[in-house]
């Protein structure tokens, strides 16, 4: 129970997304004690944890065809057992939402409800679930500078890392799409996939992916970020990109397409290490 439980809440992604608000506090450079630097990425993980925990339920029926292993449709966690759990999650990572301020309890209650709605309606919808759940995944770094309140000029560290963090989720929901084509197609979603087909969303994908690859060299180019972001980029995160283009041209099919929607992931931990190191 326990182990599918904690399988719900997924957290490696939980994990990123409060090691994002860390980063976010550091690139904004605003003064913050240990409370807000806890607290803070607290709430964001438990969000997180809040929000996989609601798409697994919203998702059950599609996910008996796509993933039977995942613990509702395996018989190895309950609805019921389900809904709780992800209540009390929620209302602890208010609460710790709450120590940061009220502002930072607004934000994060915000976050939960956008990401509701993009689990029970938004997801299914051509292009605006993709872009929901994108804006999510970069908010813990906007997230950051809300509740720490940095000079001017450092937001622009936390826009670039939001609109990178964005991007990169963005590329993983598409793949993602194409991986759960079966699921979604039987269940009436309208994604990128079920409406251009598999081979054109997956050569579609990789180009994109490999495009915003090639951007996250503009902050190093402005000279906003140091040398050792710039050769990071390079090596481990525009050449895996170009690979993956490569392969998903040739070989496009959700098999692949999931494959690199979860070296993906890796990217963008690789990405927030990058920036971290590259402030």
């Amino acid at each position: 129970m326990i182990v599918g439980l904690l399988a719900l809440a997924r957290p490696v992604n939980a994990l990123i997304a409060g090691v994002a608000v860390v980063l976010g506090l550091h690139l904004g450079g605003g003064e913050a004690g240990w409370p807000v630097f806890l607290f803070g990425a607290l709430s964001a993980m438990l969000i997180t944890a809040f929000a996989n925990i609601d798409n697994d339920i919203s998702d059950k029926s599609i996910d008996c065809i796509n993933r039977p292993d995942r613990p509702l449709p395996s018989g190895r966690v309950t609805l019921r057992t389900a809904f709780i759990f992800s209540l009390v999650v929620l209302i602890i990572g208010l609460l710790a939402a709450r120590v940061c301020g009220k502002t930072a309890l607004v934000v994060a209650g915000s976050i939960a409800v956008w990401l509701v709605v993009y689990n029970r309606w938004a997801k299914r919808r051509l292009l605006i679930g993709n872009v929901m759940v994108a804006i999510a995944g970069g908010m813990p770094l906007v997230y950051a500078g809300i509740i720490t309140a940095p000079a001017p000029e450092r937001w622009k560290f936390l826009w670039l890392a939001f609109a990178l963090a964005a991007a990169f989720h963005l590329a993983r929901e598409l793949l993602k799409d194409i991986q759960d084509v079966e699921g979604d197609r039987i269940a009436g979603a309208k994604t990128v996939p079920i409406t251009l087909g598999i081979r054109t969303a997956a050569r579609l994908s990789g180009a994109y992916l490999l495009l915003i690859a090639l951007l996250s060299l503009t902050p190093a180019l402005l000279q906003w970020l140091n040398a050792l972001y710039l050769y990071g980029i390079i090596a481990l995160i525009i050449i895996p990109s170009a690979v993956a283009c490569l392969r998903l041209w040739r070989k496009p099919t959700p098999h692949e397409a999931g494959r690199w929607a979860a070296m993906t992931k890796v990217m963008m931990i690789i990405g927030i290490i990058l920036l971290w190191l590259g402030a």
